[in-house]
């Protein structure tokens, strides 16, 4: 009997008997519906879920003009030849895309929206965004509402807003913002706005601008059980809440104190070590979003308005544990064991099939 560790994450997937599934590879060895993304986003009909295989080739730039949700591997595939789908970046082009999931790509190039139009009910989760990538939600005069960020990494990369444009009910939410170069991960221009949550993120490099004014201050956030290690979170954050946040060797420990924020229930902690498993890491403004960043001790510890550790979640049980989310929301084939591997001419391969969950 021999095993085989199979290549794709999407031998098996639980998605809705409503919609059609496509797959897309640009990979030559690989077998799939599409070589690019457009084409498939193309023939789809609203609702439709696209499945992006990972490949050693970036994917070009792909336009949304309808309601889609499209699935790659993750960020770092958990097996052999785990090749990411990198992508060079995503324009939306109508509010027709508004209810689109994008899960389990990496950007290396730019997102923005063509035109001014109104955008709701988008998800980005289990995503990378690469160095120097800015996520730009800052049409004049448009709406975004019901955004969730959840599982993303982002790597000296940044969501930029405009004072110009509305944000209503943001949930940011179990994802790291890192940096480790010359910029930082930001958020930028989020001056109207309403009900935007960061909870549990973890904030981290060497003294990064992490709320930068940009295009207009940002106003009236609320930060909740996040983790800021070494950062400036400072520079231009207004009339916002703090609440069970703790800061370590910040440029500003206590930002709650200015700029007419507010230390809610005096519950957030002034410089004191969050004790992660790994914090030289994060000490060091390391480059591994795979390191231990469980709490086990220490001032972050089950200290959260939740009960659960400050920073990042590690839950037990369903998808918010950051364990999961270097790869996509989806079962896989982990293994494949070839009963009869010699066979005669015209014979059966017997095949037995072992998937796992990644919640």
């Amino acid at each position: 009997m021999k095993k085989f560790l199979l290549l794709s994450a999407f031998a098996i997937a639980c998605i809705s008997v409503n919609a059609t599934v496509r797959t897309v590879s640009n990979f030559p060895s690989n077998v799939a519906q599409f070589n690019a993304i457009d084409p498939a986003v193309a023939a789809s009909a609203a609702g439709d879920t696209i499945l992006v295989q990972g490949s050693p080739i970036d994917y070009a730039v792909f336009t949304l003009d309808r309601k889609v949700t499209i699935i790659g591997p993750g960020w770092s595939p958990n097996k052999q030849l785990g090749f990411t789908a990198k992508v060079n970046g995503l324009n939306f082009s109508s509010a027709a895309a508004s209810g689109t999931e994008i899960q389990g790509l990496v950007f290396n190039g730019e997102i923005n929206q063509a035109n001014d139009f109104n955008l709701d009910n988008i998800r980005f989760i289990r995503n990378h965004f690469e160095v120097n990538v800015s996520l730009s939600i800052n049409r004049n005069n448009s709406t975004y509402s019901n955004f969730l960020f959840e599982g993303n990494l982002f790597s000296e990369s940044r969501i930029t807003g405009a004072s110009v444009a509305n944000y209503s009910n943001f949930l940011i939410q179990n994802n790291i913002f890192m940096r480790f170069g010359t910029t930082g991960g930001s958020l930028t221009g989020f001056f109207k706005t309403n009900n935007i949550l960061f909870n549990h993120n973890l904030f981290y490099g060497g003294g990064a601008i992490f709320f930068n004014r940009g295009d207009g201050e940002n106003r009236f956030l609320s930060l909740t059980n996040n983790i800021f290690v070494n950062v400036d979170v400072n520079t231009s954050i207004s009339s916002s809440i703090f609440s069970n946040n703790i800061t370590f060797n910040c440029a500003n420990n206590a930002p709650w104190n200015n700029n007419s924020n507010v230390n809610s229930g005096n519950t957030n902690i002034e410089n004191q070590d969050p004790q992660m498993a790994d914090q030289a890491v994060v000490n060091a403004g390391t480059n591994n979003p795979l390191a231990n960043f469980t709490v086990a001790a220490g001032p972050a510890n089950n200290s959260g308005s939740d009960g659960k550790d400050r920073g990042l979640l590690f839950d037990a049980t369903g998808s918010l544990n950051w364990i999961n989310s270097r790869m996509a929301r989806l079962p896989f084939i982990n293994i494949m064991d070839i009963i009869n591997p010699t066979l005669a001419p015209g014979g059966n391969v017997q095949v037995t099939v072992e998937a796992k969950t990644n919640n």
